[in-house]
């Protein structure tokens, strides 16, 4: 800033030249303040919107697992196994050769997985029942795997023949599915695996206490 000295007082100049120097600073206290402010309001905006984009990402996220239905929750359970807790029990009195119960759980997934196989002297079968967790643990999802041998298993030379079923609760008719996933449309057939799928779960789990 350019100033003439027109008075020669030493008084004059140095009242003078204080008073520039205080406008100086009276004009720039202002301008620090409101690019304090900008930066501030700038600082909370992209705060705001992270927090906003976050709850965005678990809102999606807890979306796509409540849609999971059929052959997705089974890929979904097959991909994330591993995060599930486990619980076993021993089936003995089921089949000649006994069998076993697994239950798999975990909070962060909204359905639990009954894993069952029998063993027996010509056979065994293995039934997965995807549910949900409330209280009367209704099916979504059971896929019904049965071996058959020609033959008791200990007599040498038995051949195996496996026959593979998938039920579906996830829409209002229950639908059943052949191992090629192709939807079986015929009624006595698709009532008589949903009857004998959903008796054996109930004779099975009886007295068993199961933690969702």
């Amino acid at each position: 800033m350019k100033f003439f000295v027109i008075f020669h007082s030493n008084n004059n100049i140095i009242h003078y030249i204080t008073y520039n120097y205080i406008v100086g600073i009276n004009i720039r206290k202002p301008m620090n303040r409101i690019f304090t402010i900008f930066l501030i309001i700038g600082f909370y905006s992209c705060g705001e919107k992270q927090n906003s984009e976050k709850e965005t990402e678990i809102v999606t996220t807890e979306k796509t697992v409540s849609k999971l239905k059929d052959f997705g929750l089974l890929q979904d359970f097959d991909k994330n196994k591993a995060e599930f807790g486990t619980d076993t029990f021993e089936l003995n009195d089921h089949s000649a050769d006994g069998g076993e119960l697994t239950v798999f759980h975990d909070k962060n997934f909204d359905y639990i997985v009954l894993d069952f196989w029998l063993y027996g002297e010509t056979g065994k079968l293995n039934y997965t029942y995807w549910t949900e967790k409330n209280e009367n643990m209704d099916f979504i999802f059971v896929k019904q795997l049965k071996y058959d041998y020609d033959k008791p298993y200990y007599m040498e030379g038995y051949k195996t023949d496996s026959i593979i079923h998938y039920l579906s609760y996830s829409d209002s008719e229950t639908k059943l599915f052949d191992i090629n996933k192709a939807e079986i449309a015929e009624s006595e057939q698709i009532e008589k695996a949903k009857s004998e799928l959903e008796s054996f779960f109930r004779d099975v789990t009886k007295g068993i206490e199961i933690i969702k």
